[in-house]
């Protein structure tokens, strides 16, 4: 008979730091996606800033025309389709992961005296199916299939009116259902629930250093 091999018990003092850092990939995440809102702006400001207006224009005969040797790409941007859409995807995946828990929660936030009332929260529908939109044309551009991108913005943009505040207020919608079909949708963006495969590469890569140094500064 084999001998019986001993369990391992972690020390609670090793776990503890470990879950630290499952916060902090969490936390990140959400910070991430506070910001997803003024990054898109930032992105359409700069789309419209590269045209160039009337008075620009007048003024461009005065400028000294560009050495012959300058770069033919310069301010082409060195982003790979692969990598743009990567990160729309991570764009969307955050959105998606919000709204999944908004809805879960029944679009209801507590008051002051911890009453659950209807609020706007799950109002995510619309700048949902933009970002669905806008990746479309990257993916095709990249050889991959749209599909995905296409039921995502179709179902955003049905989600809207059932999101409202009246809306919520009747009481009409399931909305633990619409939550499972946001994660269902997150999985099949992202071929994965894990948080971390909403998180760029280097965040990854620096949460598992963090890990990998308190490992090593402790002793099992």
């Amino acid at each position: 008979m084999l001998p019986r091999i001993t369990k391992i018990k972690l020390p609670t003092h090793l776990l503890e730091p470990l879950r630290e850092i499952v916060r902090g990939g969490r936390e990140r995440l959400e910070e991430a996606s506070s910001d997803i809102h003024s990054i898109a702006e930032d992105l359409r400001g700069n789309i419209l800033n590269i045209t160039p207006t009337i008075q620009e224009t007048e003024k461009a005969t005065e400028i000294e025309p560009q050495s012959r040797t300058a770069s033919p790409t310069t301010g082409v941007s060195k982003l790979t389709n692969d990598e743009i859409l990567a990160y729309q995807n991570r764009e969307m995946g955050r959105e998606l992961w919000q709204l999944e828990k908004h809805l879960a929660q029944g679009c209801r936030i507590p008051d002051k005296s911890g009453k659950r009332i209807p609020c706007d929260c799950c109002a995510k529908g619309g700048f949902i199916a933009g970002l669905a939109y806008e990746s479309i044309p990257i993916a095709e551009r990249g050889g991959k299939p749209s599909t995905t991108y296409e039921k995502i913005a179709k179902w955003a943009e049905e989600l809207e009116p059932m999101v409202t505040v009246l809306a919520v207020e009747s009481g009409q919608y399931d909305y633990t259902k619409l939550s499972g079909q946001a994660s269902a949708l997150r999985k099949e963006l992202m071929g994965s629930l894990a948080l971390g495969a909403l998180l760029s590469p280097k965040d990854r890569t620096e949460i598992a250093e963090r890990a990998t140094k308190m490992l090593e500064g402790e002793e099992i």
